[in-house]
């Protein structure tokens, strides 16, 4: 606490007093059925609110049947009333205040499961494979007002103490806004005035609905960091409107919108640094005289929270990838036990599975979406025994934690020097180094619970043997074999590449047959050195591997940096020249003056060790890339769920 003092002190919105000034901000997590909220929802919340949160703003409810989107997601719809008190309820009785996002997702809504348009002020798409939305008219207008109205009825009767109305990230309110999703010619278009006229009458409609029963507050983009959309300026102009004129309780300050690639810096990953858009939000809250504002986007630790609420102009600070990574992170702090707190990465996997229509979850906490079922300490064995982890990656490190917790005598051998795994390699990419947080906890952690991890030790049959352990588990992960080019010879790896050589005036190809952050780490690392970067992907799509929304962000940051991405490529080898074709285009272009060429492949699974082992009569597991290779999503999973098995 004597650490963060502004962070532990409390502060007053609307009227409603937080223990804290750290709050879990509005994010789908697909735990939904039919639209209405289940058991997972309450645990979930539940459990973030144990932890410490001064508040939760829960996932958004859609006010209209033109806005569903996402099975997963949840309806303003009376139907979810019990759910939606069950939520307040346990949310509550934990200490932590509790709101909720009313919003229309517009035309970026897909409604693939109830098939209807989506709707939206003008016929224009969100994105070049976008639907074409519906035009909405007056009729419409008022339909969709009435519907926040209602909405915010509903959960003043759940119990919440407070709604946001979503002005931002694209949705439908912040399409009225934009210039590039509002060409409206009536009374909603045009003017700046006019294109915040049914924002405004949305937010007077819930303001009267609601009166003085629920705190109201306003989620606002501060720039939707698009040419030609909503800029800074307007963003600033937006918050001084709303503080001079309305009867808000906060204003929630973020950035960008539903574009390509805007919203993927609404979830900065690890590569943008910590709180990368903090001077926009204070730029916003700068106009605010009266209304408290709050800020989210990659505050990653209590560190940043407490350095934004320094400021003076900051009520509250949003923590929430930090509050999926761990839930007892402000709990924790609180104990003097910081240096316990999992870390968050910004990996986006968690935002990867939402997009992909499938339940949140984490990878440095698999046990998002199963806390009823996982809870933190996994209880012990019923018969412990001896438990020798090969390999010392994460996979291992986390079978290695939950096994030791569970009351095993867990020893890890690891043949490197440093135990580590892929990040080892990872963590050297521009951008990437905040993968080694992950690396660096699981060590901690599995020095508190004084479990040997022994590096430089190479296992073998005969050695694993004669240590005589009651189970097994291979966590040895995949092999990267060097590749001979044809017209070439010996291509570079990515532990080449990323081992910190100079890349100044270097002509390099890639050849991307992997398509995950390697190759995006590979390219972005040589381009940032000074390198011409020729990335040739035999995909339809550059780095298809990487979760949506950062894969967003990583292409960009290549073309800023030069680097030309060919899909559907190949290339033909000639010494310093190569010829690259694409299946999309006849055409050939040549690049000459080539100085080194990368193939990435696919690694192959080191499984060496489970047939001897098992026949011989030991217990076997098998985790991780030595599975197959896949992601650290999968890898961590597997893992875990092993650990609390065993």
């Amino acid at each position: 606490m004597t650490a963060y003092p502004r962070v532990f002190s409390p502060v007053e919105l609307g009227g409603i007093t937080l223990r804290n000034r750290v709050f879990v901000s509005a994010h789908t997590t697909n735990f939904g059925t039919d639209f209405l909220p289940t058991d997972r929802h309450v645990a979930y919340h539940a459990e973030r609110a144990r932890g410490g949160a001064g508040l939760i703003i829960t996932e958004p409810l859609r006010v209209h049947p033109t806005s569903l989107g996402r099975a997963g997601g949840l309806a303003a719809d009376p139907a979810a009333l019990p759910g939606l008190t069950r939520i307040t309820t346990a949310v509550r009785e934990q200490g932590a205040a509790v709101f909720t996002q009313l919003t229309h997702a517009g035309r970026h809504s897909e409604n693939v499961f109830r098939r209807s348009a989506a709707w939206g002020p003008s016929p224009r798409r969100w994105t070049a494979s976008g639907a074409v939305p519906h035009a909405m008219s007056r009729r419409d207008l008022a339909q969709v007002r009435e519907a926040y109205a209602d909405a915010a009825r509903l959960a003043v009767l759940a119990g919440f103490q407070g709604v946001e109305i979503h002005f931002g990230h694209g949705h439908l309110l912040h399409q009225f806004i934009s210039p590039l999703a509002n060409d409206r010619a009536d009374d909603y278009g045009g003017s700046e005035t006019n294109r915040l006229r049914f924002p405004l009458e949305v937010l007077d409609a819930v303001l009267d609905a609601v009166g003085d029963q629920v705190v109201v507050g306003v989620r606002l983009s501060a720039d939707e960091l698009v040419a030609g959309g909503q800029d800074l300026d307007t963003g600033r102009r937006i918050a001084a409107l709303l503080d001079g004129t309305r009867p808000i309780g906060f204003l929630n300050v973020s950035v960008a919108s539903y574009t390509v690639p805007s919203i993927g810096h609404h979830v900065a990953d690890l590569s943008e640094g910590h709180t990368p858009y903090l001077n926009e939000i204070l730029a916003v809250a700068r106009e605010c005289a009266r209304v408290p504002v709050l800020a989210a986007c990659r505050f990653v630790d209590l560190a940043d929270a407490e350095r934004g609420l320094d400021t003076g102009l900051l009520a509250a600070i949003a923590m929430t990838r930090a509050h999926i990574a761990d839930p007892a992170l402000l709990a924790k702090a609180r104990a003097g036990e910081e240096h316990r707190i999992r870390p968050c990465v910004s990996c986006n996997f968690c935002i990867g599975e939402i997009a992909g229509h499938r339940p949140m979850t984490c990878m440095v906490n698999p046990r998002v979406g199963r806390e009823a079922q996982w809870p933190e300490h996994p209880g012990s064995a019923e018969t412990p025994g001896r438990v020798l982890v090969v390999g010392g990656g994460p996979a291992g490190l986390e079978t290695a934690r939950l096994a030791a917790e569970r009351g095993h005598a867990v020893e890890v051998w690891e043949r490197a020097e440093e135990p580590g795994g892929q990040v080892l390699t990872g963590r050297r990419g521009v951008g990437r180094r905040d993968l080694d947080r992950l690396r660096v906890h699981q060590q901690r952690r599995l020095a508190e619970l004084s479990v040997p991890v022994r590096t430089g030790r190479t296992a073998t049959g005969d050695a694993v043997l004669a240590e005589g352990p009651d189970v097994v588990v291979l966590a040895t992960g995949a092999r990267h074999r060097p590749r001979r080019v044809p017209g070439w010879g010996r291509a570079l790896t990515v532990h080449d590449v990323l081992a910190g050589r100079t890349w100044t005036d270097a002509t390099v190809l890639v050849l991307d047959d992997d398509g995950g952050w390697t190759a995006a780490s590979v390219a972005e690392t040589i381009a940032a050195g000074g390198g011409t970067v020729h990335l040739v992907s035999p995909a339809g799509t550059p780095l298809w591997g990487v979760t949506e929304y950062s894969r967003m962000t990583a292409v960009e940051r290549l073309r800023a940096n030069g680097v030309q991405l060919w899909t559907a490529a190949g290339a033909e080898i000639d010494g310093p020249v190569a010829r690259i074709t694409s299946t999309l285009v006849d055409t050939v272009t040549t690049v000459t003056g080539v100085t080194d060429v990368v193939a990435l492949d696919p690694p192959a699974a080191q499984d060496d060790l489970a047939t001897p082992l098992t026949d011989a009569g030991l217990t076997v597991h098998v985790v991780g890339d030595a599975v197959a290779p896949r992601t650290l999503l999968e890898a961590m999973a597997e893992a875990h769920a092993l650990g609390r098995a065993l």
